[in-house]
């Protein structure tokens, strides 16, 4: 717990205290317990990103591009996008929606 964390509500405490007796007009201890709430909220906005995404179900495995070739393609903006390696079996999202799988096995080139 880092010492702003731990001065938050004491200086809630004195900034109401403050006020309560004259000695700071209103107006700046509202303003300032204000900016340390959006400063409280922001933090643990922030916070909560460093969790990182969701864990692939199994480690990633390469695919083999020369037996199968694997793409996803986004119906909304046409993007596409070549799998490499496989890390899920979920497919990727963008422009919000999933994306399709397309699946194409390369002719032979001898026949």
């Amino acid at each position: 717990m880092g010492p702003m964390r731990r001065l938050f509500w004491p200086a809630v405490v004195l900034g109401l205290a403050l006020a309560a007796f004259d000695i700071v007009p209103a107006a700046y201890v509202v303003a300032l317990l204000m900016a340390l709430a959006i400063w409280r909220v922001g933090t643990a906005m922030l916070a909560s990103l460093h969790g990182g995404g969701p864990t692939p179900e199994s480690p990633p495995a390469p695919v083999d591009t020369r037996v199968e070739r694997v793409t996803y393609w986004c119906e909304g903006c046409g993007a596409e996008l070549l799998l490499l390696v496989r890390g899920s079996r979920t497919p990727p999202r963008h422009c919000g929606e999933p994306m399709h799988e397309r699946r194409e096995v390369p002719r032979d080139v001898h026949g």
